[in-house]
């Protein structure tokens, strides 16, 4: 095991960030996902008109939103794994 040569109180201070950080990111991110994953089902079942709404073809928008909610999956996995490093220099701050 190693000790750290940094003050109590730095590494504290370096951990309470990464913990603040995280938790803002998370709940964000959730929140978001949230919603838009609940638009879909919300707009079909007390906006039947909108969702009917021909975009281009015989193409609805309920279809356009259906699949902006996998785009949005995708997007959401490539901005954490952004974050991630973030975070993964802030936890290597904090242990040393």
């Amino acid at each position: 095991m190693t000790v750290s040569s940094a003050p109590p109180a730095a590494r504290n201070a370096a951990y309470q960030q990464l913990v603040a950080q995280r938790n803002a990111f998370t709940l964000t991110m959730t929140l978001t996902f949230l919603v838009l994953y609940f638009l879909l089902p919300v707009l079909a079942g007390y906006n039947k008109p909108l969702m009917a709404t021909k975009v281009f073809g015989n193409v609805t928008f309920g279809y356009v939103l259906a699949f902006a909610e996998f785009i949005m999956g995708w997007v959401m996995a490539y901005i954490y794994v952004v974050k991630a490093r973030t975070f993964d220099r802030l936890a290597q701050e904090a242990r040393a």
